[in-house]
């Protein structure tokens, strides 16, 4: 076997490992459970900045992550059993920069990157979310030279693997039982740049990108049995650049996108919803140079396939 120069950066629960620079297989089974309430709130006014303006409220109940070289054999098990509540309020002015806000509601987060060809990928993922997920953003924003975009999101369970190999065995399993609420008020005005306003309420959410020299199996089982909401009240006006207005909930969804030496890919997907799922936006807009998207989207259940040509 070729000797690769690894670079590892694996988060466990808030601890960070570090991995030896030596090719070699890697075995992890993390197993995380939480029975308590994560909770962020963040009130702030901001003005006469000149550079660029970045706000974030995040309650995580669990969190993985690992960027991996070598022939990895991963086993994530991530169950929160009280929800997380994410607030974020604030009024920016007189800003040179960019602005951006996020509120971020999550249960359970899963990242594998996996960086080289490995001759193999075992990678398994497991989670369970019931509870109450909230998220909360009201924004004012004013006299932006830069973009502005907000986000307000709540979501259950979510997991993105990245993977190239020559054998990769992926499996998902995603369990979500609550409510998954965002919420998101604002008025924006007198901007020069973009405009993004988004607010996403997500049960299970799991995207595979990958490349295999031999094939690649994923299987992917996601059940959701109660609601996932999004609310957007939002007043855009004096806009030069384009303006985009998304409100979606989604029980669940799965996205898969392969490079193009792939050679064979097998895929075997399993949704089952239960569970209402809403998405309502009011939104005013007026005075806008670039184009103008809004969109309230409410689904049940979402596979997309797709090969990447670059």
């Amino acid at each position: 076997m070729k000797k690769h120069m690894i670079s590892t950066a694996l988060v466990i629960a808030g601890v960070a490992l570090s991995a030896p620079a030596f090719a070699q297989d890697r075995t992890i089974n993390n197993v995380q459970r939480n029975w308590a309430q994560a909770r962020a709130q963040l009130n702030s006014d901001v003005e006469n900045v000149q550079g660029e303006v970045a706000l974030t409220s995040a309650a995580i109940n669990n969190s993985f992550s690992a960027d991996l070289d070598g022939n990895p054999q991963i086993n994530n098990v991530q169950s929160t059993y009280r929800g997380a509540y994410s607030e974020l309020n604030s009024d920016i002015d007189n800003i040179t920069g960019d602005v951006s806000a996020t509120a971020a509601a999550i249960g359970n987060s899963a990242s594998v990157t996996i960086d080289s060809d490995a001759d193999y990928a075992n990678i398994a993922n497991h989670q369970v979310a019931i509870g109450n997920f909230e998220s909360k953003l009201s924004l004012g924003v004013e006299n932006v030279a830069g973009d502005v975009s907000a986000t307000s999101a709540a979501i259950g369970n979510s997991l993105s693997v990245e993977a190239s190999g020559e054998n990769l065995n992926l499996s998902n399993n995603q369990f979500f039982r609550g409510d998954a609420v965002s919420k998101l008020n604002g008025h924006v005005q007198n901007v020069t740049g973009d405009v993004a306003l988004t607010s996403a309420a997500i049960a299970n959410s799991a995207s595979y990108e990958v490349s295999a020299s031999n094939f690649a199996s994923i299987n992917n089982y996601q059940t959701t049995n109660i609601d996932p909401r999004a609310y957007s009240n939002v007043g855009v006006s004096n806009v030069t650049g384009e303006v985009t207005s998304t409100t979606a909930a989604i029980s669940n969804s799965l996205s898969v996108s392969t490079l193009p030496d792939t050679a064979d890919m097998r895929l075997n997907s399993t949704q089952l919803n239960n569970a209402f799922t809403g998405a309502e936006a009011n939104v005013e807009i007026e005075n806008i140079t670039g184009d103008v998207s809004v969109t309230a989207a409410a689904i049940g259940n979402s596979v997309s396939v797709s090969s990447l040509d670059f």
